[in-house]
């Protein structure tokens, strides 16, 4: 049996198109569609589920709360019966015609089995230069990090073996938009992948997902899977934030400063205020920063936000405490108050970070 996961956002023009289509791809094949869609603004769900009223092999997965592709594909796989699961868009950009090539490359005794535009015969269609050029950079970047060397890692149209994936499911990363990359970093190198050449299409409604921040995560991703095994991403993204947040601290410091200067001459009081005062204004900076990107999976929202800022807050009281005493001692030791304010403001950092990540954005 196959288990097609279809993971959508904002699909719901595409999907009464789609559905179609794909059950004459598969009329000979005992198969389920599982919709994956992450509760959206368009309300693809209401669509996929009174699609589904019609349907007996179709089912419909809700997530509220939670996003991302790969998460919503292994959520998929998950709950699938078949004993093959095949993943593929829900734009139409996909060829649902070869969805019995995939399946039989596998039930034959594949691994694997890709949709491949970078194999012979296989195309990007009507890409743009600049999207096949950064496309290439990163299937580059991406086949070096692959247990089995394939031309497109990066393709979002595949099939793969149960066992497969239940032996590997516990070390995939859930974040991120490329999951057939991950399972690659993670399958035996003995597995058998076959690649079916294939030309991605144009969209048939909506826009393409392949924002900034998609980008951006691939780079993370990246990361996460060499060096990040020796130094979590989290912390290199926390520690950026509060490099950031230093020069917060600075540009405020020496605004507020301003103010209780005397002539030249900045009294040891005015000194402690501005301090205070520059102290509060980062840590505001960094929670907002870690909240939408360091923590971005635990992302805290209305009232959570406000709860969580409190708890960030007393989380980095003692880093805060640290940062005041350290930068009030140096400047009474006639240090430059500059120098004394950077100092105090690295003080606490890794205080700062492990209660952090265990009282504001716990997950």
């Amino acid at each position: 049996m196959l288990s097609l996961i279809l993971p959508t956002y904002n699909e719901a023009e595409n999907l009464p198109e789609l559905l179609p289509k794909i059950e004459e791809a598969l009329k000979d094949i005992p198969h389920e569609v599982i919709i994956v869609d992450d509760d959206s603004p368009d309300g693809t769900w209401r669509v996929a589920q009174e699609l589904g009223l019609k349907r007996d092999d179709v089912h419909v997965i809700r997530r509220v709360g939670r996003r991302g592709l790969s998460s919503a594909v292994i959520e998929g796989f998950l709950s699938a019966k078949g004993d093959v699961f095949a993943v593929m868009d829900a734009d139409g950009q996909h060829d649902m015609t070869l969805l019995p090539k995939l399946y039989h490359a596998v039930e034959t005794g594949g691994g694997i089995a890709i949709g491949s535009r970078y194999t012979d015969g296989g195309s990007v269609g009507e890409w743009d230069e600049r999207r096949h050029t950064l496309s290439r950079i990163a299937t580059t970047l991406a086949i070096k990090l692959c247990k089995v060397k394939v031309s497109d890692p990066m393709s979002g149209f595949f099939a793969i073996r149960r066992q497969l994936f239940q032996g590997i499911v516990g070390n995939l990363n859930p974040k991120g938009f490329k999951i057939l990359l991950d399972l690659l970093v993670h399958v035996p190198s003995s597995t058998k992948v076959k690649e079916i050449p294939f030309t991605f299409a144009s969209r048939l409604h909506g826009e393409s997902k392949l924002s900034r921040r998609v980008q951006l995560e691939f780079l993370e991703y990246l990361y996460d899977v060499t060096l990040g095994r020796y130094i979590p991403l989290t912390f290199v993204k926390y520690c950026i934030v509060g490099g950031l947040g230093v020069f917060v601290h600075m540009g405020t410091y020496v605004f507020v400063s301003h103010f209780f200067k005397e002539g030249a001459d900045l009294s040891l009081m005015g000194f402690r205020f501005s301090v205070i005062i520059a102290i509060e204004v980062a840590i505001l900076f960094n929670f907002y920063l870690n909240n939408i990107w360091t923590f971005a999976i635990s992302r805290l929202k209305g009232m959570q936000a406000l709860v969580g800022f409190a708890k960030y807050n007393f989380a980095c009281v003692f880093g805060a405490v640290a940062n005041y005493a350290v930068s009030s001692y140096l400047f009474a030791l006639n240090w430059h108050d500059t120098v004394a304010v950077i100092i105090g403001a690295f003080t606490g950092v890794v205080w700062n970070y492990t209660m952090s990540r265990f009282i504001a954005w716990r997950t």
